[in-house]
């Protein structure tokens, strides 16, 4: 409620008017274009699965994400990392195993099963990931190396790994915990000397990797990992007000800044603090502010690696509103406007990612998996 009070000679009048906020909402979702949002079945989950069947194991393209220190580093990536070495780098062969998991977990059956196991099979055996875990520990450089998007989604793949119901998945995760491990506790020691989140709307971002890492710390039961994320969020997450919606997205990011750190707060944060954080953080979706966020951005170039980057922004949208949707209260009518605005944008995401070329089918097939699997399970819980 907000009260206006006149005063005309000794009398104040006080007037009484309803908040705009309802009424604003409603006009907003009434405005809204139904869309039903894609939906991961077995023909869309072949197509997707495919594109990272194709890259996992393709040398190049590559670009190199460490340094060489001497004459000796010059050999071929794969033979560093012979596990990641595929998908143009080496966090995007590692979200490429996961997509053909996830995939693999969801239609045991699906056509190209057999293609699947023989890529894990090779990739994640023993021996290959015994050299992935040397190169982290016996490198200086590796304390930054893919810090810490690509630790976050080695996570998620472990913790993908290690809840499947399958005899060959559970020795993959025994192969790969080791790594897992050792990630997780870089991803501690380097919070303990953070002194700021990273905020930008592509790798480093600090909230992004949080969310995926606070998944997997909950599903292993990695204590020492959960408790610095939430300390960590409770210290610069927790005090944030009015993020700068109008300054999103920058012209090539793949996250959103601002819903990023809204869907990680809506992990680490108690569930009846987090609506009064948001109405802090975020404006209202029918505020002006908002309005940035609201429409798929405009990608005129889907083939440049850069600008492409804006299709998996769609779908990093989609799958945050979406999580905001369900952690709201039923009352909140915001749920209802963030579900319409997710399918709005994971629909346009789909439709244009294919014209995207192997600079972003390499990694857009996680997001797309990521973003409908998301979906599937929100709504069936």
């Amino acid at each position: 409620m907000k009260k206006k009070i006149f005063i005309t000679g000794t009398v104040c009048i006080i007037m009484v008017s309803c908040s705009p906020r309802k009424q604003d909402g409603q006009s907003l979702l009434a405005s809204l274009p139904e869309v039903s949002p894609p939906v991961l079945d077995v023909t869309r989950a072949e197509e997707l699965v495919q594109l990272s069947l194709d890259c996992v194991d393709r040398k190049f393209p590559y670009k190199i994400g460490y340094r060489f220190d001497s004459p000796e580093w010059i050999k071929p990536h794969y033979e560093v990392t012979p596990s990641f070495y595929g998908c143009w780098d080496w966090h995007s062969a590692v979200h490429g195993h996961w997509t053909m998991t996830k995939i693999l977990k969801m239609f045991p059956d699906i056509s190209v099963a057999d293609s699947i196991r023989a890529k894990l099979r090779t990739n994640l055996s023993r021996q290959r990931l015994d050299a992935e875990f040397r190169f982290f520990t016996d490198n200086d450089f590796t304390k930054g190396f893919e810090r810490t998007y690509g630790w976050a989604w080695l996570m998620k793949l472990y913790s993908e790994l290690s809840t499947w119901d399958d005899k060959e998945g559970q020795a993959w995760a025994r192969n790969i915990r080791p790594l897992a491990e050792l990630l997780s506790l870089k991803t501690v020691d380097y919070l303990n000397v953070l002194s700021s989140p990273l905020r930008p709307g592509t790798h480093a971002n600090t909230a992004f990797s949080f969310s995926l890492m606070y998944d997997y710390a909950v599903t292993v039961e990695d204590t020492a990992l959960l408790n610095g994320i939430k300390q960590f969020s409770n210290r610069y997450f927790a005090p944030d007000r009015d993020c700068p919606t109008a300054y999103e997205p920058s012209g090539t990011d793949f996250l959103s800044p601002c819903l990023a750190e809204a869907e990680s707060m809506s992990k680490t944060m108690e569930s009846d603090e987090f609506p009064d954080w948001l109405d802090m953080f975020l404006p209202a979706p029918a505020d002006d502010r908002f309005h940035p966020l609201r429409s798929p951005p405009v990608v005129l170039d889907p083939k440049d690696p850069g600008i492409g980057h804006l299709i998996g922004l769609m779908f990093h949208r989609a799958w945050t509103m979406n999580q905001l949707a369900s952690v709201l209260p039923s009352f909140d009518e915001r749920r209802e406007i963030f579900s319409r605005l997710a399918a709005i944008h994971a629909r346009e995401g789909y439709t244009i990612m294919f014209d995207s070329g192997y600079g972003g089918e390499h990694w857009l097939a996680t997001f797309a998996v990521y973003t409908m699997s998301e979906y599937s399970r929100l709504n069936s819980d």
